[in-house]
């Protein structure tokens, strides 16, 4: 039952969106996902909410609100969500604070999604260094995001090469697609989207499962060097 954060300092960067689409795409393999939204601007417990009130709630998913706890408590909230789920998600809130550090401190893994910008970049460093500091042997990938699938330009293209070469990263890149807005825009799982003909979906779904699927064989690959 692994713990990953969606950690990033600095808001906009796609944090929730990609902790829908993760869980999204775990649950439509049939497994259980509680995901703990750290975050005031509730988004992810405003879904989950949406849904309940709509009597749609059932797909493998919980949303549990984790954004008035103490920055102290979040451990305690995290081994609660264990209990009852296969993957555990914590969508951190777009700055930097305790409760992100001691989310990350209780978690298998972290990913830091991040645009193709300077500023994304710096504050990237900066969560980076965080992990470094208060997190020592988490392991991390940087996912960069709210990319355009076909027109990118130089200075864009740069940014990412500096990533990648500071940074262990993902293949994937998140693209801003519809299919990722309709889930917002719908309270649907991209699975949802898919079937009611809302998007096109492949795209998302292949990306989400790529990173998903990165994730759990990074994983493996430190229970079998740990064992």
């Amino acid at each position: 039952m692994p713990v990953v954060t969606i950690a990033q300092s600095k808001g906009g960067a796609g944090k929730t969106t990609l902790t829908l689409a993760l869980a999204s795409e775990y649950a439509a393999l049939g497994g259980i996902v509680t995901v703990l939204d750290a975050d005031r601007q509730n988004s992810m417990v405003n879904w989950y909410n949406d849904r309940l009130a709509e009597d749609r709630a059932g797909t493998g998913i919980t949303v549990v609100d984790a954004s008035q706890l103490r920055d102290v408590d979040i451990g305690n909230a995290i081994k609660r969500a264990k209990a009852d789920a296969s993957l555990v998600l914590v969508d951190s809130e777009g700055t930097s604070n305790f409760k992100t550090a001691y989310a990350a401190q209780d978690s298998d893994y972290v990913v830091v999604p991040t645009r193709s910008s300077r500023l994304d970049l710096e504050r990237t460093v900066e969560t980076s260094e965080m992990l470094a500091r208060m997190c020592k042997g988490i392991q991390f990938r940087v996912l960069i995001t709210q990319t355009g699938q076909v027109a990118r330009s130089k200075a864009e293209l740069e940014i990412d090469r500096q990533i990648s070469s500071a940074f262990p990263t993902f293949d994937e890149r998140m693209h801003t697609l519809d299919a990722f807005r309709a889930m917002s825009n719908y309270r649907m799982t991209l699975n949802e989207v898919q079937q009611a003909g809302l998007a096109k979906c492949e795209r998302a779904r292949a990306i989400a499962q790529g990173v998903l699927a990165t994730i759990l064989e990074d994983l493996k690959g430190k229970d079998r060097v740990n064992g």
